[in-house]
């Protein structure tokens, strides 16, 4: 769900933090109403373009990939339309022992394209192209300081979506699709000039909306990892106090292209978040937690133990929010941060048979 950095383009005025976060007059959340009218089977128009060049509107394709040493590359093209119109990427490179790298590029209008009957994104040399069954990447070297990636991603799963995929709350919504929730990569990586072969497991994924993210959310917990023959994608969203303050659970659980969990909301699905983060964020934020349980009516169990901060950012420092205004919005207590951790990941289904994994596991604190 990624992705994440420039979420927080909005109109601010300092004077009134509830521009932040939307008034108190917008429509609740509702979990009956959901859309739920496109099926089960995905189409690949679906990857494609979803949003207009509208006030507000936003939209991203993500993909992350892991390598057998460990090392982990995240790139995500994104297009918002919020004081003006952007196009961006972003890309990290995380290798164990090393210090992360995190690279940022806008591009203009007329050097980026988009195709609408399936997922077709080109930002100059850079792309990501395919089909929900193969796709390549490519993250150019020349515009990232001599890192980048060129890779072909092929699929192991079903591609899938709760319902249809869109979370609404009168007219507006953030939307998901997980395209690839499991696959499998070979290509190369570039550094400085040298070419290395690479190979891994990798996850590609789509979101779109129409509205800035923290006037729907006040924060969300989200996963995806692997334990023994299963594939875990979970989160919980947490809506607003005046969006009617859900909690939205969601787990999906497969074994090779066979769904074997598909809940979404409050439908026989319980979570329950742990282990209080402390000495990570300022002391009036609010609690955050890095341990999260999922269980379902039908027996599978689910455990997610973050366990090693690989990243954590104030927003406000990496969308380069003037330095007076991000410290005015710290006085009403506006910190967002994202944070990612390396995971821990165990499986009891309902057999009562239990796997150990991994995962890497989010959390996007808008507030």
């Amino acid at each position: 769900m990624k992705t994440f950095t420039l979420l927080l383009i909005f109109t601010l005025i300092p004077s009134c933090a509830s521009l932040y976060t939307g008034n108190y007059k917008l429509a609740d959340f509702s979990v009956k109403n959901q859309p739920d009218q496109l099926g089960e089977k995905v189409q690949k128009w679906e990857d494609g373009l979803r949003t207009k060049e509208k006030k507000d509107q936003l939209e991203w394709w993500y993909f992350d990939g892991k390598l057998p040493d460990g090392s982990i590359v995240v790139c995500y093209f994104w297009k918002v339309h919020f004081l003006i119109d952007q196009y961006f990427i972003g890309f990290n490179y995380s290798k164990p022992g090393q210090e992360d790298i995190f690279k940022i590029k806008y591009f203009r209008s007329n050097d980026v394209t988009f195709l609408e009957d399936s997922c077709d994104v080109r930002f100059g040399e850079n792309f990501i192209i395919g089909n929900l069954e193969k796709y390549k990447i490519r993250i150019e070297p020349n515009d990232f300081d001599g890192l980048g990636f060129d890779v072909i991603l092929k699929s192991q799963s079903m591609p899938y979506r709760p319902q249809d995929g869109v979370i609404k709350a009168g007219n507006d919504f953030f939307a998901w699709l997980a395209a690839v929730p499991k696959g499998s990569f070979k290509g190369h990586f570039f550094e400085n000039g040298n070419t290395i072969k690479i190979q891994g497991t990798g996850y590609h994924d789509h979101n779109w909306g129409n509205t800035p993210l923290q006037k729907l959310f006040k924060s969300w917990l989200w996963f995806r990892g692997e334990a023994g023959p299963y594939t875990v994608i979970a989160s919980e969203l947490n809506t607003l106090d005046h969006r009617g303050g859900y909690d939205i659970p969601i787990l999906y659980i497969a074994q090779d292209k066979n769904v074997i969990v598909n809940r979404f909301g409050q439908d026989g699905l319980f979570t329950k978040k742990s282990e209080l983060i402390e000495n990570v964020y300022r002391k009036k934020n609010e609690p955050l937690f890095s341990n999260l349980e999922l269980l379902t009516t039908d027996g599978f169990f689910v455990s997610i133990k973050g366990e090693k901060i690989i990243d954590n950012t104030l927003l406000f420092d990496r969308a380069k929010t003037p330095i007076p205004l991000s410290k005015i919005m710290n006085t009403f207590n506006i910190d967002p941060h994202y944070t990612r951790f390396q995971s821990g990941l165990s499986i009891k289904d309902s057999l009562g048979n239990t796997f150990d994994g991994y995962g890497v596991l989010e959390l996007m604190d808008l507030k």
